[in-house]
């Protein structure tokens, strides 16, 4: 899948970490979180949904689970916050929110292993040991680490999203060039633009993305 509702672009997210450092990733106010639990405020809960979704699915296929279970555990994760935000405190001495929302993912895909383990006595022998092996690699609990991991990985993908449509076909290229670990002579003769050029449209690329970044996380956790 691909874009904000895809949660993964096709420029290696990987590759953005060379021009945006993980340190970079400030930060943030509690605004949107505030706003949310406050149930009837629809506007709110939309926008939690569309920032908030795709790193929940990132989190999913990281654990192991395939597509078709990670939209499950997306749909049952949101319907889970949905009753829970209105009497969730936020602290943030105690951890980022993107914490505690991986708590609740975890649980979530525990209860479809548990589940779908249930199952195996109900299948013929291929389907218990293609069942089987599936399970065999699901991570049942996220690490704080890969919390952080996917965090910054889909803040930076995203932002590059939003911002991509706002530079010309040679600046986007030569800046997904140079990500993506080509030197400036290469960008310059596979563009048919100067040095100097490459080097003023990875800057000015770096530049506005740094800013989105830090858009992003005044309004997310």
């Amino acid at each position: 899948m691909e874009g904000r509702d895809g949660f993964r672009n096709h420029i290696s997210s990987k590759s953005l970490h060379t021009v945006v450092k993980p340190e970079e990733i400030l930060p943030t106010r509690e605004t949107l979180l505030q706003r949310v639990r406050r149930r009837y405020d629809e506007a709110a809960w939309e926008e939690f949904v569309c920032h908030y979704r795709g790193y929940v699915y990132n989190v999913a296929t990281r654990m192991g689970l395939n597509h078709h279970d990670a939209e499950e555990i997306v749909q049952n994760v949101m319907l889970e916050l949905w009753k829970k935000l209105p009497e969730f405190e936020y602290d943030s001495t105690k951890g980022r929110f993107r914490g505690w929302l991986c708590g609740v993912v975890s649980n979530k895909v525990k209860l479809l292993w548990r589940r779908k383990s249930r199952d195996l006595g109900r299948l013929t022998p291929g389907q218990q040991e293609e069942l089987a092996g599936y399970l065999h690699e699901i991570q049942t609990s996220p690490t704080q680490k890969m919390a952080d991991e996917e965090w910054v990985t889909y803040i930076i993908t995203m932002a590059w999203d939003n911002v991509r449509d706002e530079f010309g076909e040679n600046e986007g290229k030569a800046f997904e060039m140079v990500s993506k670990g080509a030197s400036v002579d290469e960008v310059s003769e596979a563009l048919g633009i100067s040095t100097s050029s490459v080097y003023v449209y990875k800057k000015r690329v770096t530049d506005r993305l740094k800013k989105e970044v830090a858009r992003l996380n005044r309004d997310l956790d």
